[in-house]
């Protein structure tokens, strides 16, 4: 069953419900001996591995406004919870790199909130698989959904307040769409590819020579046999990768000829590039990230705009979600807001790591000890080094005879 396919409506007197088929798997298709399996394809198993994997190394920052400026609030009920331990079985690598891993493969990434019975607060956030999904049905209030049990046939149900729900691009803002969809016939197209190359390799079909008989005419009886015998135990013998290096003896009454060949899998290798960077340009990934060609790229460049144009919109889901389902309306009013730390991608060689804090600290933005702190160096144990500097020299033109010393004493200005 198609993931999409099944979309059914309900009605019941004057109250409105939808109710969605949402737990099946991304379609595949056995064609001609070939599964058509999108989660196999190697740049798809990649782009999830990247985007997982980046993603999750974003620690969360809770912050909170103390007058113009925002800084980190470790004290806050959800700070352990969100950047450590969401579940006993999980830390927070794991946690979160699984549910992008499954958005990125259904559309939509799950998890179920705990929440402590006196207080409502959150005390555990657990993984549910999208295929365990069976039903969602939209009511006044939000939306219901049917959950099956592990290893059990049985279900239960869970209002939105308690599920964490991330979608991919959607087309009703209720539920995500899985980007295989749009790339089925790329994958397709891949698979095939991949397959075709396999079997020339397996067959050895790529081979530029064949044993050809030097005996005239169509051969017959113990002539004919003895030559099966004679190929079918050189194929045994000499070809294949566990044969290379062995000294060759032709059966009897037999050459090796030359082929002039011309290889369609050199026009599939051309077809498999196509087709990687059309699903890598689908998830946001460079390709330097799918192939490793990092030559004469500016890779420091290219990470900035993954982390600015790929990893900045999956925050930003992830950001509304977890502020909507697990702070409360009066911590938003009072500042209280998610943030992921996207610095962590841009990674840069020491010396210009210490010339980017050293800017910071000598305009103001940084303070000696904060400095430090950044490039990994014991504080300095100073109350001198929680202060700010900047320098001096310059002065507004609108309070200039302020700050000139010539002009505050009139009578030193000769006429």
């Amino acid at each position: 069953m198609s993931f999409f396919s099944g979309f059914t409506n309900i009605f019941s007197g004057a109250k409105r419900a939808v109710n969605y088929v949402v737990g099946a798997d991304v379609q595949k298709i056995e064609e001609n001996g070939v599964t058509d399996d999108p989660s196999r394809i190697s740049t798809v198993f990649t782009c999830h591995s990247r985007l997982s994997e980046h993603f999750s190394r974003m620690p969360i920052l809770i912050k909170k406004e103390e007058g113009s400026a925002d800084v980190e609030d470790r004290n806050h009920r959800l700070f352990y919870l969100l950047r450590y331990a969401p579940n006993p079985l999980q830390n927070a690598q794991q946690f979160w790199s699984t549910i992008e891993y499954h958005r990125n493969q259904y559309g939509n990434g799950y998890a179920q909130v705990f929440r402590d019975k006196n207080s409502s607060y959150p005390t555990e956030i657990k993984i549910i698989h999208p295929l365990q999904i069976i039903e969602a049905r939209i009511v006044k209030n939000g939306i219901i959904y049917k959950i099956q049990k592990e290893n059990d046939s049985r279900s239960y149900t869970v209002h939105s307040n308690n599920i964490l729900h991330f979608r991919g691009l959607s087309e009703d803002g209720l539920f995500g769409l899985s980007p295989l969809i749009a790339l089925q016939k790329e994958t397709r197209i891949n698979e095939r590819a991949s397959s075709t190359i396999d079997n020339f390799y397996k067959n050895n079909a790529t081979s530029p020579m064949a044993l050809e008989s030097e005996l005239p005419g169509q051969l017959s009886g113990p002539a004919a046999k003895m030559i099966k015998e004679g190929k079918d135990e050189f194929k045994s013998n000499f070809t294949g990768p566990q044969n290379a290096g062995k000294i060759i003896h032709l059966p009897p009454h037999t050459k090796i000829t030359k082929l002039a060949m011309q290889f369609a899998d050199a026009q599939l290798l051309g077809t498999l590039k196509y087709t990687r960077e059309e699903i890598a340009a689908a998830y946001g990934v460079p390709m330097y990230m799918i192939d490793g060609s990092a030559e004469k790229l500016d890779i420091e460049q290219m990470t900035l705009n993954f982390a600015t144009n790929t990893m900045g919109p999956i925050a930003k889901i992830y950001k509304s979600e977890i502020e909507r389902k697990l702070l409360t309306k009066k911590e938003i009013i009072n500042g209280t807001h998610i943030e992921f730390d996207s610095s962590v991608l841009l990674e840069m060689d020491y010396t210009k790591k210490v010339r980017a804090v050293k800017e910071q600290v000598v305009n103001g933005l940084l303070t000696p000890e904060e400095g430090a702190k950044r490039l990994g160096n014991r504080p300095v144990s100073s109350k001198w080094a929680q202060y700010h500097y900047v320098q001096a020299q310059y002065i507004p033109l609108e309070l200039y005879e302020q700050y000139n010393p010539l002009l505050k004493d009139k009578s030193k200005i000769k006429e």
